[in-house]
Formats: structure tokens, C-alpha cells, sequence
């Protein structure tokens, strides 16, 4: 767990890249049914999360994914990606490209820096 609040829950997805997953914490089934102010929420949380990303990571290229298939409620992954990751360009869920190279710095400072951003929205 790296954030919550009253409305949003962040969280790391086990991975070899920095992959977050943010949730609303009512689990609305589908985007459209969040109120007009949470959804407005969502989605500055998500360009906070994007941008200490990339300001900390250094990645070659964010990318963001919404599914919900699997589980059934509103949450955004937010993957930094690398060139040298073990699936660049494919997407996560995509095929194996090769035995990646990309270590991950420590999260600690990434997530202090993400909190702090938060408690401002």
C-alpha cells in the first residue's frame, strides 16, 4: 500500500517495472458510474502518479491501462516502461521478449515523494 484516503487506494502491482494500481475505494463497477468528483479525482491522482513516474524513474514511456475484466471494478495501472524491460514493447500482459536488464531503484523515496503530492489534492 502506498496511498489511501477516504476515496483513493494506491498500490504496487508485483512486477519487474514501477507498475501502480490505483483504485476508487467504492468499487464502482465502471468509470461512468463514479460521481463527477471522484472521477475528477481519479484522474488528477493518476497524473501525480504519472509525473513523479517520470520525474523519479526516468522511463522511456508510461504507459496506462484500464481493464477490469478479471476484477470487476475502476482501477488505472500506471506502468513505467524501459527499453530494456523483459517485454518492451509488448505490454505487460503481452509475450516475453527477452531476459530483461532494468533494475528498479529503491521505492521508498518514489512513495514519499507520491504521498506528499497526494495530500494536496
Amino acid at each position: 500500500m502506498i496511498y489511501e484516503d477516504d476515496d483513493i487506494i494506491l498500490e504496487w502491482e508485483a512486477s519487474e517495472i514501477p507498475w501502480i494500481k490505483i483504485f476508487t475505494r467504492e468499487p464502482f463497477r465502471e468509470l461512468t458510474e463514479c460521481p463527477d468528483a471522484l472521477r475528477g479525482k481519479l484522474w488528477r491522482v493518476y497524473e501525480i502518479v504519472e509525473r513523479a513516474m517520470i520525474e523519479y524513474f526516468s522511463p522511456y514511456k508510461i504507459n496506462m491501462a484500464s481493464f477490469g475484466n478479471y476484477l470487476p471494478r475502476v482501477h488505472i495501472h500506471v506502468m513505467a516502461r524501459f527499453e530494456n524491460d523483459s517485454f518492451f514493447p509488448e505490454p505487460m500482459w503481452g509475450e516475453k521478449q527477452r531476459d530483461g536488464s532494468y533494475t528498479m531503484p529503491s521505492r521508498a523515496p518514489f512513495e514519499k515523494m507520491v504521498r506528499k503530492r497526494l495530500k494536496a489534492v
